[in-house]
């Protein structure tokens, strides 16, 4: 689930978007960040996966910082998420992992636990 929303400097949240599609996310977050009636204000622009941070705009900082997005919406790293990719000679098995592995899985995986377990077994 994508969250996209605006965040005071007390962690106070409002303006939420809730959402499973990538390109409303992304137009939300657009929005929120394009606004420049709240530049030089200690807010925040946040977007996220699955609670994972994807970016996060301060309205406090100029272009060229980090946590500066305005103009640079096509440097988000987006998850790929979906089914896992068929391989040959693979086969669907069921694996039961703790609630770290899964996470760390996830992560790896760029949202798809499976392609996170192939990476991590094909680490060296």
């Amino acid at each position: 689930m994508y969250r996209v929303y605006l965040r005071t400097a007390d962690q106070k949240v409002s303006e939420k978007t809730n959402t499973k599609n990538p390109a409303a996310a992304l137009e939300a977050f657009s929005e929120l960040v394009n606004r420049a009636e709240l530049d030089g204000q200690k807010l925040a622009a946040v977007l996220t996966f699955n609670n994972a941070q994807l970016a996060f705009h301060r309205f406090d900082r100029s272009p060229g910082n980090f946590d500066y997005w305005r103009d640079k919406m096509n440097e988000i790293s987006w998850p790929s998420v979906g089914a896992p990719t068929i391989l040959d000679g693979g086969k669907r098995v069921n694996v039961y992992l703790d609630a770290i592995s899964l996470s760390r899985a996830a992560e790896l995986g760029n949202g798809n636990v499976s392609e996170g377990i192939r990476k991590a077994l094909n680490e060296k």
